[in-house]
């Protein structure tokens, strides 16, 4: 039997696939012109290699993290509905990755040769048919926490009371927090740890589901602890760049260089975050919209069609920095421009998927044989 979706949780996708749009502009272009002194000398925008705390810099802060944060509502969104399920159909999930990841390279091999030989005056780097096999990690993390679920974590979540199932979260979590215990995880497999995370995440979405932890805390608490964390990672910032101006030696020729700072997946400013964002969304009550839950659906094609070097380049045809620096204003009216308008293409291809996807359908039967 289908289910039918949730709208508040799809509009929680929506958001998540927002945030993770606007981190990547950020990381790839944005924070590259920012820091690489070979960017400042082409575009001349050396704004802030001065050593003092720019209050301008405070957005570029706030959005380091939203990249890790969208990546753990995902996880939490698929535990919340999966964890409890019996059965997981591996065979419709892969298809539904393999046969969208298929289309967005061929997408992106057919405008990359559209540019190269149309677009003059921009470098842009095309995207070969072969980026089938190198396109966004976040696939393979999502893929392999899914089957570890169909092979096994289903079954053992299951089994555990609610007791032990709160002691295994917070034991992993405390795992995922330490240092120590992270660089064991990571040096026993490369990326171990942000798969554990994963394995984290899934679980907690589905203790959620079926526990409700959270129950007795205020809605304004949870806001609360989102203002919070983001009140963290401005103070976090702050004393980044004073530890950089006390290192830094004025008499000397090196150039004073902003830093903003990052974020792993497994770090605890994005998990709170993003567990809270998920709590914030989970207690909203509306109804079933059937446009906002296409678009939710369609939040997988956005990600593949956005995180690659094409979409980069396109991006970095602004100069973010010299934007910053002079009208605050007109640079983020700018920068929702660019995420709304590459979520947007990332929809309208995905409306092109489905209707390929029927059409191929309804041929099916000239091609082959019942």
């Amino acid at each position: 039997m289908k289910t039918s979706r949730s709208s508040n949780m799809e509009l929680l996708r929506i958001c998540a696939m927002l945030m993770i749009v606007a981190y990547h502009i950020y990381t790839h272009c944005i924070s590259c012109q920012l820091t690489d002194l070979q960017s400042m000398q082409d575009r001349g925008n050396g704004w802030f290699c001065t050593p003092d705390f720019s209050k301008r810099l405070c957005i570029l802060a706030l959005v380091a993290p939203w990249g890790q944060i969208g990546n753990a509502i995902f996880l939490i969104i698929s535990g919340y509905f999966m964890a409890s399920k019996d059965l997981i159909d591996l065979t419709k999930i892969s298809k539904k990755l393999l046969f969208q990841l298929g289309f967005a390279a061929c997408v992106l091999g057919i405008v990359s040769i559209y540019a190269f030989n149309n677009i003059t005056g921009i470098s842009i780097r095309v995207m070969p048919f072969s980026c089938f096999n190198g396109m966004s990690w976040y696939i393979g993390y999502y893929f392999l926490v899914i089957v570890l679920a169909k092979l096994f974590l289903n079954k053992f979540l299951k089994g555990l009371s609610e007791k032990s199932y709160l002691m295994f979260l917070v034991v992993l979590f405390a795992l995922l927090q330490f240092s120590w215990s992270v660089s064991v995880i990571s040096n026993l497999g490369g990326g171990l740890e942000t798969l554990c995370t994963g394995v984290f995440l899934y679980s907690l979405g589905g203790y959620i589901k079926e526990y409700n932890p959270f129950k007795k805390v205020r809605l304004w608490g949870v806001i609360a602890v989102i203002i919070a964390m983001n009140v963290i990672v401005i103070g976090n910032f702050y004393l980044t760049t004073a530890s950089n101006i006390l290192n830094f030696n004025p008499q000397g020729e090196d150039t004073f260089v902003q830093a903003i700072p990052s974020y792993g997946n497994n770090q605890i400013i994005p998990l709170i975050i993003g567990i809270a964002m998920f709590e914030l969304f989970r207690r909203i009550k509306m109804p079933n919209f059937k446009v906002l839950n296409f678009i939710g659906a369609s939040t997988f094609m956005v990600y593949l069609i956005h995180d690659n070097e094409f979409a980069y380049e396109i991006w970095n045809t602004q100069d973010w920095i010299t934007l910053i620096y002079k009208d605050v204003a007109l640079f983020v009216e700018r920068y929702l421009v660019w995420i709304l308008g590459t979520f947007g293409i990332g929809v309208l291809l995905y409306c092109l998927f489905v209707i390929l996807g029927k059409v191929i359908t309804i041929c099916k039967p000239l091609v082959i044989r019942k």
